[in-house]
């Protein structure tokens, strides 16, 4: 069988060529048995020796000095303060600076002074002034149109908050049940209406007849709520 060389992995074929390692007897080439120095398998005492490591302590790391930049590197003091509104560029351009504005030109600067000052919309004197309000009179959106002047009662204040009670309901629940007061209870006359329920119920309902006609003496006569706003 061919032995293999170890170094170069090929068959030692040429016994001129051939070297047996002395140490532990694996056939080499001469000339990698020469360029490796000994023997190539690991632990074997003609193996050349490894080389010597060097170690460094903490200490001699410490000492060694530190080079000094070159001028090449060295950023050289500005002489000349930053000029306004100047940032530092920014990789991702967020914060670069903003643009100068362009310098005026001779031709914008003329054009600036010669700029007319804005005019006011001239003013009618030819217009006929509108006629003197009457006494007690107040001026409508349309021209010509009149109101009396005075404050708002509270019944048109209050007819605006609540719809106006239907009469037809108040002369039904008079004439119904005007006994019990429950017309007035629908007007909003509270007062008017407890006395005729208890009238009536004080009375053992003898009294009922009084509040009855109490009642429909109040649906011919009542035209209008407590809070003074008409029945609709």
């Amino acid at each position: 069988m061919t032995p293999v060389c170890p170094y170069c992995r090929t068959p030692v074929d040429d016994a001129a060529n051939r070297h047996d390692c002395t140490g532990c007897g694996t056939p080499h080439h001469e000339d990698c048995y020469a360029e490796n120095g000994g023997c190539t398998v690991f632990g074997c005492s003609k193996a050349p020796a490894d080389e010597p490591k060097v170690s460094i302590t903490g200490t001699e790391t410490m000492q060694q000095p530190i080079p000094a930049p070159s001028a090449a590197t060295a950023l050289a003091p500005r002489s000349e303060p930053e000029p306004e509104g100047w940032r530092p560029p920014s990789v991702l351009g967020l914060n670069a600076p903003a643009a100068p504005d362009p310098p005026a030109t001779e031709a914008d600067a003329n054009q600036t002074q010669a700029a007319p000052p804005p005019q006011l919309p001239s003013i009618d004197t030819t217009s006929v002034p509108p006629p003197p309000l009457p006494a007690g009179a107040v001026g409508m959106p349309m021209p010509g149109v009149y109101a009396p002047a005075g404050p708002a009662s509270l019944a048109e204040v209050y007819s605006g908050f609540h719809p106006a009670k239907n009469r037809v309901t108040f002369v039904l629940l008079g004439v119904f049940l005007g006994a019990l007061g429950v017309h007035n209870f629908y007007a909003g006359y509270f007062r008017k209406a407890a006395a005729q329920l208890c009238l009536s119920i004080f009375t053992c309902f003898y009294g009922s007849v009084v509040s009855w006609i109490w009642a429909i003496v109040e649906v011919c006569t009542i035209t209008e709520d407590s809070d003074g706003v008409q029945f609709s």
